[in-house]
């Protein structure tokens, strides 16, 4: 047993500390933020955070080798920790780059002085076999809650950070051997986007969010098949705020994988509400970002929506992109296995945006094909892109893919998409996203008439 509790022991050391220095490492300074933030709160002070970037560091590997490289980091590790007052923990970010966490109880001024004696201490002469070699440094600090309040816990740590090296960033793009002091005022964008993150985790909590949905119809009759469920943030003060806006922001904070997952149930409990008032769709299509779908639980989150609802898994249809699956096409192609095993069925959302081939398409396991909408817009006017439309079509056909074009706007466009024998269309010439309510309305009144295939 003993042996076993050594083993890891030894085991969570090495997980948390880098090789070369004995430093604390990034995995370790993130948990050491959180509870500093955490101590900050409870006693309403400030705790702080130093980074420091050795600068024109790949000049010493360029010019004395990586050995004298590495016992360069070595020696700035020691005077890291010497510089470093009691209770702050230094830590090893990156290549170059390390980290001194000053806990809850510090100042502004503390923050500030510990950064200038690092720079003092940087700028002395190392010795390396004799000969002596001058460096210096560029510092970013910030404080915790100055820059980072009002922020949920689980993205502050990493909202600190990246505020000291937005600091950073300043300093060496000043030349270097500097020290700046993050700022909302260094930084307006910077700024609002906090905001927004604080927003954000604030929506989750109340529940701002909701889906709406487009219809996707057969070119030749009009009728509806399916829609696309398209999240929307209700924001209480900006009003709706659009996904291109928000999901990049989601993806950065975390926050991606609970929104997919929120998606997909609703969109499930959405399917069953419209077939308890007769409208029968043959799908639903969801967006699925490719941090979700690599995510491990991914697919037992799919299989209980699916148990919750009791809806059919034929009736669900996910986007992916074709960046998500060229980037490893083996894993891709054992997840969609997996889940069209149970009936998912998968489009190819933007296609032709991204670098898919013949031989990889082939290969996966599509009903699909999402012709982008950048290649409907100038349809009409562009040689170039009925081309592009044209082999697309035929690609479908060969695979025996569905085909959609997304982004048809006028009856031009949606007669020569027939005419190139593409079959189905969404856009606003049929109908915007609308509410769930909305569109029931719009079938109940026959403005939009379903495809009875169920």
């Amino acid at each position: 047993m003993t042996h076993w509790r050594e083993r890891e022991a030894a085991l969570i050391h090495t997980l948390n500390h880098d090789a070369l220095t004995g430093l604390d490492n990034l995995i370790a300074l993130k948990a050491a933020i959180g509870a500093a933030q955490d101590e900050a709160d409870l006693t309403r002070t400030h705790a702080g955070l130093v980074l420091l970037d050795i600068d024109d560091y790949q000049r010493i590997n360029r010019a004395l080798g990586y050995d004298a490289g590495d016992e360069l980091l070595r020696e700035t590790a020691r005077r890291i920790q010497h510089t470093a007052g009691f209770g702050e923990r230094v830590a090893r970010v990156a290549g170059d780059e390390f980290a001194v966490l000053l806990p809850a109880g510090t100042t502004a001024e503390l923050a500030e002085s510990l950064g200038r004696r690092l720079l003092t201490a940087i700028a002395q002469p190392y010795r390396h076999r004799g000969q002596h070699t001058h460096l210096s440094a560029s510092v970013g600090v910030a404080l915790y809650p100055d820059q980072a309040a009002k922020h949920a816990k689980s993205g502050a740590q990493t909202n600190l950070l990246r505020m000291a090296d937005h600091a950073l960033s300043q300093a060496k793009e000043s030349g270097g051997n500097a020290l700046v002091f993050h700022t909302i005022d260094n930084n307006p964008a910077d700024a609002e986007r906090l905001k927004l993150e604080a927003d954000l985790y604030e929506a989750v909590r109340n529940g701002e969010f909701s889906l709406y949905f487009q219809p996707i119809t057969k070119i030749r009759t009009g009728a509806v098949v399916g829609v696309e469920a398209l999240m929307r943030w209700n924001h209480p003060v900006h009003g709706l705020v659009p996904p291109s806006t928000f999901i990049p922001l989601a993806e950065s904070i975390g926050l991606i994988n609970y929104l997919g997952n929120w998606v997909l149930k609703a969109a499930c409990m959405q399917i069953t509400q419209w077939d308890a008032i007769g409208i029968r769709l043959d799908y639903v299509s969801v967006n699925v970002s490719p941090q979700q779908f690599r995510d491990k639980r991914f697919t037992a989150a799919v299989k209980e929506a699916l148990a919750l609802t009791g809806i059919d898994a034929r009736r669900l249809v996910f986007e992916i992109t074709e960046s998500l699956l060229m980037h490893d096409p083996e894993e891709a192609t054992c997840l969609l296995e997996a889940l069209t095993s149970i009936g998912i069925r998968f489009a190819v959302d933007d296609f032709g945006t991204g670098y898919s081939s013949l031989a990889y398409l082939q290969r996966f396991p599509l009903s699909k094909l999402k012709i982008d909408r950048s290649f409907v817009e100038n349809l009409v006017t562009s040689r170039n892109n009925r081309a592009i439309v044209s082999a697309v079509v035929g690609l479908a056909q060969s695979l025996g893919l569905e085909l959609v074009a997304e982004g048809v706007e006028t009856e031009a466009q949606r007669d020569l998409l027939a005419e190139l024998g593409c079959d189905h269309i969404q856009g606003w010439l049929i109908c915007h996203a609308l509410p769930s309510d909305e569109l029931a309305r719009s079938f109940q009144s026959n403005s939009l008439v379903l495809h009875e295939t169920l």
